[in-house]
Protein backbone atom coordinates (compact mmCIF):
# COMPACT_ATOMS: atom_id res chain seq x y z
CA UNK A 1 0.00 0.00 0.00
CA UNK A 2 1.49 3.27 -1.20
CA UNK A 3 0.92 6.66 1.66
CA UNK A 4 0.95 9.80 0.77
CA UNK A 5 3.54 11.98 1.47
CA UNK A 6 2.33 15.91 2.72
CA UNK A 7 2.94 18.10 0.41
CA UNK A 8 5.79 21.34 1.15
CA UNK A 9 2.94 24.06 2.40
CA UNK A 10 1.43 21.24 4.62
CA UNK A 11 4.35 20.31 6.17
CA UNK A 12 5.58 24.21 6.33
CA UNK A 13 1.90 24.53 8.03
CA UNK A 14 2.77 21.57 10.60
CA UNK A 15 5.84 22.89 11.67
CA UNK A 16 4.27 26.85 12.10
CA UNK A 17 1.37 25.58 14.15
CA UNK A 18 3.56 22.55 16.52
CA UNK A 19 6.42 25.81 17.00
CA UNK A 20 3.72 28.10 18.46
CA UNK A 21 2.43 25.41 20.43
CA UNK A 22 5.78 25.13 22.06
CA UNK A 23 6.19 28.26 22.38
CA UNK A 24 2.76 29.04 24.13
CA UNK A 25 3.69 26.60 26.03
CA UNK A 26 7.07 28.05 27.12
CA UNK A 27 5.64 31.68 27.62
CA UNK A 28 2.59 30.14 29.70
CA UNK A 29 5.20 28.44 32.02
CA UNK A 30 7.49 31.41 32.19
CA UNK A 31 4.71 33.62 33.40
CA UNK A 32 3.28 31.10 35.98
CA UNK A 33 6.39 32.33 38.13
CA UNK A 34 5.10 35.90 38.73
CA UNK A 35 1.78 34.93 39.41
CA UNK A 36 3.27 33.46 42.09
CA UNK A 37 4.37 36.66 43.46
CA UNK A 38 3.05 39.27 45.57
CA UNK A 39 2.67 42.73 46.05
CA UNK A 40 2.67 43.58 49.87
CA UNK A 41 3.57 46.34 50.96
CA UNK A 42 7.31 46.76 52.08
CA UNK A 43 7.96 47.13 55.79
CA UNK A 44 9.73 50.04 57.63
CA UNK A 45 12.62 49.41 59.08
CA UNK A 46 14.85 51.52 61.46
CA UNK A 47 17.81 49.63 60.69
CA UNK A 48 20.18 48.90 57.96
CA UNK A 49 23.16 46.69 58.50
CA UNK A 50 26.05 45.69 55.82
CA UNK A 51 25.96 42.35 57.23
CA UNK A 52 22.31 42.17 57.09
CA UNK A 53 22.56 43.34 53.11
CA UNK A 54 25.43 40.30 52.63
CA UNK A 55 23.04 38.27 53.56
CA UNK A 56 19.94 39.29 51.37
CA UNK A 57 22.01 38.96 48.21
CA UNK A 58 24.05 36.51 49.32
CA UNK A 59 20.52 34.18 49.56
CA UNK A 60 19.44 35.91 46.57
CA UNK A 61 22.41 34.21 44.61
CA UNK A 62 21.81 30.93 42.04
CA UNK A 63 18.31 32.79 41.36
CA UNK A 64 17.09 33.87 37.80
CA UNK A 65 17.42 37.09 36.08
CA UNK A 66 14.51 39.40 34.83
CA UNK A 67 14.75 42.35 33.04
CA UNK A 68 12.48 44.83 34.76
CA UNK A 69 11.76 41.67 37.53
CA UNK A 70 11.67 41.46 40.97
CA UNK A 71 11.27 38.57 42.74
CA UNK A 72 12.64 35.13 43.54
CA UNK A 73 12.09 32.04 46.05
CA UNK A 74 15.23 31.20 47.27
CA UNK A 75 15.42 27.70 45.93
CA UNK A 76 18.51 28.16 44.70
CA UNK A 77 17.91 27.99 40.95
CA UNK A 78 16.88 29.50 37.89
CA UNK A 79 13.00 28.62 37.96
CA UNK A 80 12.44 30.26 34.75
CA UNK A 81 15.94 29.28 32.65
CA UNK A 82 16.16 30.44 28.89
CA UNK A 83 13.00 33.03 29.07
CA UNK A 84 13.43 35.99 26.22
CA UNK A 85 14.32 38.58 28.37
CA UNK A 86 11.85 40.97 27.59
CA UNK A 87 9.62 42.35 29.96
CA UNK A 88 6.46 40.01 29.02
CA UNK A 89 8.26 36.86 29.90
CA UNK A 90 7.75 37.39 33.45
CA UNK A 91 9.99 35.26 34.83
CA UNK A 92 12.03 34.75 37.69
CA UNK A 93 14.47 37.06 39.70
CA UNK A 94 15.41 40.72 39.17
CA UNK A 95 17.83 42.47 37.22
CA UNK A 96 20.85 44.48 38.14
CA UNK A 97 18.96 47.85 39.63
CA UNK A 98 16.41 45.98 41.00
CA UNK A 99 18.74 43.81 43.03
CA UNK A 100 20.08 46.85 44.20
CA UNK A 101 17.13 48.68 44.77
CA UNK A 102 15.58 45.41 47.25
CA UNK A 103 18.97 44.95 48.80
CA UNK A 104 19.27 48.84 49.71
CA UNK A 105 15.80 49.11 51.33
CA UNK A 106 14.78 51.77 48.96
CA UNK A 107 11.35 53.42 48.56
CA UNK A 108 9.06 53.52 45.12
CA UNK A 109 9.02 57.22 45.60
CA UNK A 110 12.69 58.90 45.41
CA UNK A 111 12.26 61.81 47.49
CA UNK A 112 11.88 59.56 50.30
CA UNK A 113 15.09 57.97 52.48
CA UNK A 114 13.47 55.77 54.77
CA UNK A 115 14.72 52.05 54.84
CA UNK A 116 12.18 49.78 53.75
CA UNK A 117 12.12 45.75 54.07
CA UNK A 118 11.16 44.02 50.54
CA UNK A 119 10.30 40.75 51.19
CA UNK A 120 12.03 38.21 48.60
CA UNK A 121 8.74 37.32 46.64
CA UNK A 122 7.52 40.72 46.30
CA UNK A 123 7.91 41.84 42.90
CA UNK A 124 8.90 45.34 42.50
CA UNK A 125 11.95 46.98 40.66
CA UNK A 126 11.83 50.49 41.84
CA UNK A 127 12.22 53.43 40.01
CA UNK A 128 16.30 53.32 39.24
CA UNK A 129 18.09 52.48 36.21
CA UNK A 130 22.17 51.73 36.27
CA UNK A 131 22.71 55.06 35.60
CA UNK A 132 20.38 56.59 37.89
CA UNK A 133 21.96 55.19 40.30
CA UNK A 134 25.38 56.20 38.83
CA UNK A 135 24.11 59.60 38.97
CA UNK A 136 22.81 59.28 42.37
CA UNK A 137 19.56 59.73 41.65
CA UNK A 138 16.84 59.52 44.58
CA UNK A 139 17.48 60.90 48.09
CA UNK A 140 19.30 57.94 49.89
CA UNK A 141 21.45 58.03 46.93
CA UNK A 142 24.73 59.36 46.38
CA UNK A 143 28.03 59.02 44.48
CA UNK A 144 31.67 57.27 46.11
CA UNK A 145 35.16 58.21 44.93
CA UNK A 146 35.86 54.64 43.97
CA UNK A 147 38.74 53.99 46.43
CA UNK A 148 36.43 54.35 49.37
CA UNK A 149 33.47 51.98 47.98
CA UNK A 150 33.17 49.17 51.17
CA UNK A 151 30.70 46.17 51.23
CA UNK A 152 27.78 47.00 50.38
CA UNK A 153 28.37 49.67 48.41
CA UNK A 154 28.71 49.17 44.52
CA UNK A 155 30.04 50.25 41.03
CA UNK A 156 27.74 51.67 38.52
CA UNK A 157 27.98 52.29 34.71
CA UNK A 158 25.54 53.26 32.10
CA UNK A 159 24.24 50.15 31.68
CA UNK A 160 24.92 47.61 34.80
CA UNK A 161 25.20 47.78 38.43
CA UNK A 162 26.73 45.63 41.22
CA UNK A 163 27.26 45.35 45.02
CA UNK A 164 30.50 44.53 46.49
CA UNK A 165 30.37 41.64 48.95
CA UNK A 166 33.75 41.34 49.52
CA UNK A 167 36.74 44.13 49.03
CA UNK A 168 39.86 42.20 47.83
CA UNK A 169 43.24 43.86 48.44
CA UNK A 170 44.07 43.05 44.81
CA UNK A 171 41.99 45.52 42.88
CA UNK A 172 39.51 43.20 42.15
CA UNK A 173 36.64 42.78 44.54
CA UNK A 174 33.56 40.05 44.89
CA UNK A 175 30.88 41.64 43.33
CA UNK A 176 26.88 40.34 43.87
CA UNK A 177 24.67 40.80 40.70
CA UNK A 178 22.09 40.17 38.81
CA UNK A 179 23.69 39.65 35.56
CA UNK A 180 22.07 38.32 32.79
CA UNK A 181 19.18 35.54 31.58
CA UNK A 182 22.59 33.35 30.83
CA UNK A 183 24.16 34.00 34.42
CA UNK A 184 21.35 34.84 36.76
CA UNK A 185 22.31 36.50 39.73
CA UNK A 186 25.43 35.02 41.85
CA UNK A 187 29.01 36.45 43.16
CA UNK A 188 32.00 37.02 40.53
CA UNK A 189 35.56 38.48 40.89
CA UNK A 190 35.10 41.72 39.17
CA UNK A 191 37.81 44.65 38.54
CA UNK A 192 35.21 47.47 38.32
CA UNK A 193 37.46 49.57 40.71
CA UNK A 194 39.39 49.90 37.90
CA UNK A 195 37.37 50.19 34.97
CA UNK A 196 36.72 53.44 33.90
CA UNK A 197 33.31 53.13 32.70
CA UNK A 198 32.17 51.99 36.15
CA UNK A 199 31.84 54.81 38.77
CA UNK A 200 31.36 54.17 42.72
CA UNK A 201 28.07 54.14 44.34
CA UNK A 202 26.72 54.72 47.72
CA UNK A 203 23.29 54.87 50.01
CA UNK A 204 22.98 56.71 52.94
CA UNK A 205 21.34 55.40 56.21
CA UNK A 206 23.59 52.22 56.97
CA UNK A 207 23.29 51.93 60.63
CA UNK A 208 26.04 49.47 60.97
Amino acid sequence: MRTRSLGAPAVAFVASFLLALSLTAAKMARAAFQDTCNYARPQLTYTMTRDGGQTYTNVARYEGYQWGGGCWNNDDVDSSPNDPPQTFSRGEGADCSGLVFKTWKESEHPAAGGRYHWDKSRNVHGPYTAQAFRDGDGEPNYRVIKSYVYVMDGFASSGHVGLVFFRATSGADQIVEAKGEAYGTNMWTRSYRSDSSYDGIGRYGWTS
